[in-house]
């Protein structure tokens, strides 16, 4: 991972190399996009169905960019941006559709055609804003077709791959004048106030946190769990997990592992989402601490009064994500520089016997405000 970061630092300052980086990414986008034309097919169906609901006399809230994948944290985002929706803006109807719909042309004319000017737009949160996921393509869409609509993009984790990329949607955010661009970490500020320099930014926490204090659980706790991610962005290869696993067994204290993705493939999870968010939460309440590298499995141990270790990621996500969290929750959460730093840690916590009783904070102070900020920043 080091050796690779190095690369691509190097090929980011050569102008030939850099340019090069910029082919690869292209090709990799294109990749992608080609291996998706089949389920691409079954969301804009799915997609042409919502569109059929839409009242045409209605306001209309187009929340765009839903995910339609199992991931528990994605999942507890749209969860939680529909219910914000539906507080701050109850005579909206709103229109959820997910990404892949927008990457057909015939689908795009359609659509296009129901946006009326008094509409506007809430973006899907996550790690989105980057030179290489798909949701990006439909930030950029809405940003540059329709200019005279307010756009809400929520809290975003901002890493671009090439300068060349940034300074490109840069480009198109600094055009619209009723942008919101919301930075979920100070990374990710720093860098949307950079590229986006005329575009209005604010820093904001991921809005699953406004669900901390909202839970209490009495329940009998016991061990450790490790919920830990399988995919591109893990540090620790899943031998040196099992190996930290094993320490824990070894010492006698049940250890067990776990991820934030359901069993359930999402048409299936959507209906009973409710049902199966108060189960993960349980889950993780009935533990006495919580390692884990996933920034969702951070929030969910927060929500369920479990102090939490986190390890490292590919990137500043989950670790700068933490940072919302001091001074508020001192004590309820770790940052751990390696696996042997993490068992030293949850032992500790473990010997302490540590009970948590994290009071709610980020709705009170900041989504309960989001509506004022957002109206006010981007007033017709």
């Amino acid at each position: 991972m080091k050796i690779m970061s190095k690369i691509f630092k190097i090929m980011r300052k050569n102008p030939v190399l850099n340019l090069m980086l910029n082919e690869l990414v292209f090709l990799k986008l294109w990749k992608r996009n080609w291996k998706a034309r089949h389920i691409r097919k079954i969301r804009v169906e799915q997609a042409n169905r919502v569109l059929d609901s839409v009242n045409p006399v209605a306001n209309h809230i187009f929340f765009l960019c839903v995910p339609t994948h199992n991931n528990m944290g994605d999942q507890a985002q749209r969860y939680c941006i529909e219910n914000w929706i539906k507080e701050n803006y109850p005579d909206h109807q709103i229109i959820a559709v997910s990404t892949w719909p927008f990457y057909d042309k015939k689908f795009r004319k359609r659509f296009e055609k129901l946006v009326k000017q008094n509409d506007f737009f809430v973006i899907q949160s996550g790690y989105c804003t980057t030179s290489t996921h798909a949701d990006h393509f439909v930030h950029r869409y809405v940003a540059k077709v329709f200019i005279n609509n307010r756009i809400l993009i929520m809290p975003q984790t901002v890493r671009f791959l090439t300068e060349h990329h940034a300074k490109q949607t840069g480009k198109i955010y600094n055009k619209h004048p009723k942008l919101l661009f919301l930075a979920r970490d100070r990374v990710s500020f720093e860098m949307a106030k950079k590229f986006f320099d005329k575009t209005k930014v604010h820093l904001y926490p991921d809005i699953v946190t406004t669900l901390i204090g909202s839970k209490h659980f009495n329940k009998e706790r016991n061990g450790v769990l490790l919920c830990v991610r399988n995919d591109g962005e893990k540090f620790y290869e899943s031998d040196a997990i099992q190996k930290l696993q094993k320490q824990f067994q070894k010492r006698g204290i049940t250890c067990d592992l776990s991820d934030t993705n359901s069993d359930l493939v999402f048409e299936e999870l959507l209906p009973i989402f409710e049902e199966k968010l108060e189960q993960i939460l349980e889950k993780f309440a009935s533990y006495k601490v919580v390692i884990t590298d996933r920034y969702h499995g951070t929030i969910f141990s927060m929500i369920s009064n479990t102090p939490v270790i986190v390890i490292a990621t590919k990137d500043h996500k989950v670790k700068t994500g933490t940072e919302w969290f001091k001074g508020i929750y001192d004590g309820a959460y770790y940052n751990a520089g390696n696996l042997d730093e993490a068992l030293f840690l949850a032992e500790k916590i473990l010997s302490e016997n540590i009970v948590l009783n994290n009071a709610e904070y980020f709705k009170t102070n900041y989504y309960n405000k989001l509506k004022l900020l957002f109206d006010s920043e981007v007033e017709n």
